[in-house]
């Protein structure tokens, strides 16, 4: 049997390819990248391994979740475990299966979360036209400043961001990658990085931009309430609205995040950490036109309104109410009647993902 070999991967058992790193903060570098973007046009399933006292930066998780990736870490001993839920594995393969009743955790995730900074999580979609005048990138920028925090300072594809922030530049990389893009990094350098993949649809661009925002101490923002807090906060709902009077979104999501400090900004640590929190989700126009909502009568049930033109009106639900914020979620969505809404909300997404194969 020939044998199989990879330029970037470390190895390959199974269905696997395997990225080893010894590094302390493992950031999206060339190489790391463009084992990403191999993974992603394989049938296989990319692992990035690294020892127990490594990060690894927002944009490396970020790419590990867009390739349906894991990290897996290896202990002093030389014990392998996941560093999603911190159970032991005997094979890498297993990072995929739910854990036997019986397995080792390793003691980073039997502690208490660490303390940590606060974070807005944000998944934005958004129509863009196909035409010249198009530029990617000012849909991030006009939300982090009205958000009050300092605009974009430099993109890139890689870690760290060296190019000086130009959305027109940025935009013309994008173009150069179409039908579909690989992700674009833009950071403000302080601790705030956003990634943006265009993919082009039938009735122009679909963008999704993703990012993690800083935001403050994690424990400050707990006490405050945290995700009702930040869903009733008036910075997040203005840079919300502004979103739906200025652009074309299709659906965005903001969540209360947690987070490590890296020496190359935001990331995680394989340990225990508090879960993501949904806190706001605003539904495009297009939706809300396809879908019928009455407003009037969710808003007797959930924080609801609308927002943006009054021609064709988005929707703002703040998970605001005294409830568990995922229940809060689950109840609106079966309000809403979920099968109509992914049915609203897919139609360009699986055109995006058909640019992208």
């Amino acid at each position: 049997m020939p044998a199989v070999l990879h330029p970037v991967a470390d190895s390959w058992p199974a269905d696997l390819l395997v990225y080893e790193s010894r590094a302390q903060t493992v950031v999206l570098s060339a190489a790391l990248s463009g084992f990403l973007d191999d993974v992603e046009t394989s049938d296989r399933r990319p692992v990035l391994l690294t020892p127990a006292t490594s990060r690894i930066t927002w944009a490396v998780a970020d790419r590990l979740r867009r390739a349906g990736g894991m990290w897996a870490f290896r202990d002093s001993s030389g014990s392998l475990y996941s560093a999603l839920s911190g159970y032991e594995v005997q094979e890498l393969t297993e990072l995929w299966e739910e854990p036997a009743s019986d397995s080792r955790r390793h003691e980073a995730f039997t502690r208490k979360p660490f303390a940590g900074h606060a974070c807005l999580s944000v998944d934005i979609y958004a129509r863009q036209r196909a035409d010249s005048g198009t530029v990617i990138g000012e849909l991030g920028d006009t939300f982090l400043q009205d958000l009050d925090l300092p605009e974009l300072a430099a993109w890139g594809v890689h870690e760290p961001a060296t190019r000086r922030w130009n959305p027109a530049a940025m935009t013309r990389s994008i173009q150069e990658q179409m039908p579909a893009s690989r992700p674009h990094l833009a950071v403000n350098g302080y601790n705030s990085a956003l990634s943006t993949t265009v993919a082009r649809t039938r009735t122009g661009l679909l963008e999704n931009t993703r990012g993690l925002i800083w935001i403050g101490d994690y424990e400050m923002h707990r006490k405050l309430g945290g995700a009702a807090h930040i869903a009733r906060h008036e910075q997040v709902n203005r840079a919300l609205t502004r979103l739906a009077e200025d652009f074309r979104p299709t659906v965005a999501m903001v969540s209360l995040a947690h987070a490590v400090q890296t020496d190359y900004g935001l990331g995680q640590r394989a340990a225990s950490r508090w879960p993501d929190e949904p806190a706001a989700v605003l539904i495009g126009a297009w939706a809300v036109r396809d879908l019928g909502l009455d407003v009037d009568d969710l808003a007797r049930k959930h924080d609801v309104e609308h927002v943006g033109s009054r021609r064709a009106p988005s929707v703002l639900l703040r998970l605001s109410g005294p409830d568990p914020v995922w229940a809060q979620f689950v109840a609106f969505a079966h309000d809403l009647d979920e099968e109509r809404l992914a049915s609203a909300l897919a139609v360009d997404f699986e055109r995006a993902d058909r640019g992208r194969s």
